[in-house]
């Protein structure tokens, strides 16, 4: 719906959650976005190993998870914007350099933190 046509009338009446792809709605008439389907594996699988957790426990935990694979996501992205910039610019060879130099900066950097953590 363009926003043209938007009125109070079309607020009120219309059903926003048919066309929200995040919605439980959207997910039973097969036009969602995976994002049920990925709860339930994660519920299914964190009551397999954790037969006693309660169900907040179980969302927590998602979330959790959820977060550190979705930032996780980002930052790899953002390197590899940063490489394919450093390519096209540069040439393949600075592409490479980057690429090596940024890997030893991360396991240099998570030894000294896993170091301070034991």
């Amino acid at each position: 719906m363009s926003t043209d046509k938007v009125t109070n009338l079309t607020i009120f009446t219309t059903d926003w959650a048919k066309e929200d792809r995040r919605s439980v709605k959207a997910y039973l008439n097969s036009k969602g976005d995976g994002r049920v389907l990925w709860w339930s594996i994660n519920r299914f699988i964190h009551q397999h190993f954790r037969p006693k957790a309660s169900l907040e426990k179980i969302m927590v935990c998602f979330h959790s998870r959820h977060q550190t694979l979705t930032v996780s996501n980002l930052e790899y992205r953002a390197y590899v914007q940063e490489v394919a910039k450093a390519i096209q610019s540069e040439g393949v060879v600075a592409g490479i350099q980057l690429a090596i130099s940024s890997a030893r900066k991360t396991r240099l950097s998570e030894g000294s933190t896993y170091s301070q953590l034991s």
